[in-house]
């Protein structure tokens, strides 16, 4: 496929693919990131990650999604 003929065929691809990307992110203090992302920062499983992020509490950072389980009170998470 020539480019020439289609100007605007790379641009749209590579839009489709950072709005397909937003719509799986989480923000965590502030940063929007891919639970790729957060997998890689804790060494997990992107599932487990995903899992996580998702199971809150929110907002989110990086010392409750370091716990495996979610804390009872919020006396858990200062320990």
């Amino acid at each position: 496929m020539d480019t020439a003929f289609y100007p605007h065929h790379h641009r749209n691809r590579s839009r489709a693919g950072l709005a397909r990307a937003q719509l799986y992110a989480h923000v965590v203090e502030g940063r929007r990131l891919t639970s790729k992302q957060i997998a890689d920062e804790l060494g997990i499983s992107i599932g487990a990650a995903a899992s996580r992020a998702k199971r809150g509490p929110h907002p989110l950072t990086w010392e409750s999604l370091r716990l495996a389980r979610v804390p009872t009170n919020s006396k858990d998470m200062q320990a």
